[in-house]
């Protein structure tokens, strides 16, 4: 089977072929999910039902999605679907309702495939747990796909489906798709709702992120899940149908784009840095401003640690103790530090967030658009940790791995990732473009430019060979 893009998919699940695309794509599932174990759980039987609903109904046929196969992270809840966060200490929970981007989904005529592997609770670098086991990069199966929405840009870069609605709390959505050779995109704070169920996690850090292998598709799916929803506490006023997906064609003005590969803590892996050096070859053949500046990136570590163990505390807290023993020991080591908080403790790191954000967004007076890469670091070979035993070991460890992601967490601004190469090992690169908050058209249109140009090679991994072994 080729690997489609959601729109070639539209077209003929439009034609009243959505049943038929549903079984190639399961098809594809059942081959390689053995050998990438990007799948946490398939609701085989309800996707097909949905399928044959688009068949048979005029204004699913004509929706945005009609009949596109997506598979969502195990953070979104779907009627019927288990919902454990990655995590043993939530086995056998079902929710009986949809999350309000996985109604959006359905009314847009998408068929949900089932939901992807993740760390417990996205809490890792890296994409396994106890409860579903270790999931591979498609492109080098020796290697993870980071995390820790490794299962949805697996799936995506694999062709288990041509669109994932994933999830980045610290760079967690944008670093997998580097690693996978996909586009991800981090919307702005309040663009995506997570209700009803939640309406923030991680003190509005957490932002729920398409996938897709092309800007095009990232856009289509942007514009089916954003737009506010009653109690959202960041919630963005919405856009016109089609405004994102429109922005990959219209752009046309000068735009000014800085771009550094100095992070705030660590330093960039070679391969990393000259991939990104040469992708950058590709503004020649633009009209924008291109000038290396960078705004300063540092003193956010600590905050953003505090509030996660804070949110962490309170999620297991609420597993109760009975099943505290299902609970893997690096989250109840974070947990922990969460429980010695304070309240006071917990506000002042929010505040300093916020401080910290202010600072950096400053730059974006002067500069439209910041391009850095978007890992430091190669994703982790199997079997491979990270250094260190104590939790302030791994956890600077991990933090440099995500030094151009997370302060953007916390300024709540677009960040995208692109393909731009590969690295020794063959395991893709990423790009990452950042933009004003609320200012996705801005970073998809030029993506899309980046996208087009011949200067721009796409390959695509060869899953099957995983399969062979």
């Amino acid at each position: 089977m080729s690997i489609d893009t959601a729109d070639e998919i539209r077209r003929r699940a439009a034609g009243g072929n959505a049943e038929t695309v549903l079984r190639e794509h399961l098809e594809r599932v059942h081959a390689l999910q053995p050998s990438l174990n990007a799948v946490a759980h398939l609701r085989e039987k309800a996707a097909l039902e949905d399928a044959r609903r688009v068949d048979t109904d005029a204004e699913l046929r004509d929706g945005p999605l009609a009949g596109v196969p997506v598979f969502v992270k195990d953070v979104h809840e779907v009627d019927g679907l288990p919902f454990t966060n990655g995590s043993r200490a939530f086995t056998g929970h079902t929710p009986d309702f949809d999350s309000e981007v996985a109604a959006r989904l359905k009314r847009a005529g998408a068929v949900i495939l089932g939901s992807t592997v993740m760390p417990e609770f996205g809490l890792r670098a890296s994409t396994d747990n106890a409860l579903h086991g270790t999931t591979r990069n498609p492109w080098n199966p020796e290697f993870g796909p980071a995390g820790s929405s490794g299962g949805a840009a697996v799936a995506v870069a694999a062709g288990l489906a041509p669109l994932a609605l994933a999830g980045d709390g610290a760079g967690s959505g944008r670093l997998p798709a580097a690693a996978c050779g996909v586009v991800g995109l981090k919307p702005t704070r309040g663009r995506v709702p997570w209700g009803p169920s939640a309406y923030e996690h991680w003190a509005g850090l957490a932002i729920s992120s398409p996938m897709a292998r092309t800007v095009r598709d990232t856009a289509r799916l942007l514009d089916v899940v954003s737009g506010p929803m009653t109690g959202d506490p960041y919630g963005l006023p919405a856009t016109p149908p089609g405004h994102f997906l429109g922005a990959c064609d219209t752009q046309r003005e000068r735009l000014r784009v800085a771009w550094t590969l100095t992070p705030p803590h660590g330093r960039v892996h070679d391969d990393i840095a000259d991939a990104v050096r040469s992708a950058l070859d590709v503004f020649d053949d633009l009209p924008h401003a291109l000038v290396e500046a960078a705004p300063d990136l540092g003193g956010m570590r600590d905050p953003l640690l505090a509030v996660m163990a804070g949110n962490v505390g309170a999620l297991v807290r609420a597993v109760g103790p009975d099943r505290l023993d299902s609970v893997e020991a690096p989250s109840l080591e974070i947990a922990r530090q969460g429980e010695r908080m304070t309240a006071a403790d917990y506000v002042a790191a929010v505040n300093a967030c916020r401080a910290g954000a202010a600072r950096v967004l400053g730059f974006w007076e002067e500069y439209d658009v910041l391009i850095t890469p978007t890992a430091t670091r190669p994703p982790l070979r199997i079997g491979e940790g990270p250094q260190g035993r104590s939790f302030a070991e791994r956890w600077s460890f991990y933090a440099d791995d995500f030094a151009f992601g997370y302060p953007f967490n916390m300024t709540g601004q677009p960040a995208l990732t692109l393909p731009c190469g590969v690295d020794g090992n063959g395991v893709p690169v990423g790009m990452q473009l950042v933009g004003r908050p609320g200012a996705e058209d801005t970073l998809l249109g030029l993506a899309a430019q980046i996208e087009r140009s011949p200067r721009t090679r796409r390959r695509k991994p060869d899953p099957a060979r995983v399969a062979r072994g």
